[in-house]
């Protein structure tokens, strides 16, 4: 009898933590002024961390004129960069600054969003974040569309199917907004749900561990 509970009680948890995983899909959101360069997905069961070229920095408060809606990000701060006294990635000829998040076990991806990405006053040059996956080929590029010095806070963001990703590098491109050195900030990712056929997949996985414990103890019995 104390079997059969056993079994029914690890048969509803796993139930449980697969609906969870499935519904829990939100933004890692940078410009939240609490957000670290670590953190955890899917309560706990992914771990990710920020590495960079350089001194990780989010510190800058959101200085836009208008904030955004629908990302699911606060708009505190302005996201993170790259410099002690910096918040932004910056490509210069001398170098060029990165960003990367790692997670302990693939994710589904399915948005990348920055700030500070602008377009040159007379439309000579627009600056672009771009962000690569896996260490192959760039994923997407990010093209700016606010004007820099218009007060806007140089927004861009881009949604797409839902990608596997274990390590996603972010730099920009060398094209500026005739203000210095091309620089933007890294604002959020978007994590996608479990799709329901892997949950699926779990469930299952689940079930037959559990047959087989319930087996195994009938046979010591």
């Amino acid at each position: 009898m104390l079997g059969m509970k056993w079994c029914a009680g690890g048969l509803a948890g796993l139930a449980l933590a697969v609906s969870a995983s499935v519904a829990n899909a939100y933004v890692i959101d940078f410009t939240d002024s609490s957000t670290g360069t670590t953190g955890s997905l899917f309560q706990g069961a992914v771990s990710w961390q920020l590495t960079s070229s350089g001194t990780l920095n989010n510190s800058q408060s959101y200085d836009g004129n208008s904030t955004p809606s629908g990302t699911g990000l606060s708009f505190e701060t302005d996201g993170y960069g790259v410099g002690v006294h910096d918040d932004e990635i910056t490509t210069s000829p001398m170098r060029q600054e990165w960003i990367q998040i790692t997670f302990s076990a693939p994710v589904l991806i399915d948005a990348i969003y920055f700030l500070d990405l602008f377009v040159a006053p007379d439309r000579s040059s627009v600056e672009v974040g771009q962000a690569s996956v896996n260490g192959g080929n760039p994923l997407l590029t990010l093209t700016a569309t606010d004007i820099a010095g218009s007060g806007a806070p140089g927004f861009v963001g881009s949604t797409f199917a839902p990608i596997y990703a274990s390590v996603i590098r972010f730099t920009v491109l060398s094209s500026n907004d005739s203000f210095g050195y091309a620089d933007g900030a890294l604002a959020g990712v978007g994590i996608a749900p479990i799709p329901v056929p892997a949950a699926g997949v779990m469930l299952l996985g689940g079930l037959g561990g559990l047959a087989a414990l319930r087996r195994r103890r009938r046979k010591a019995n």
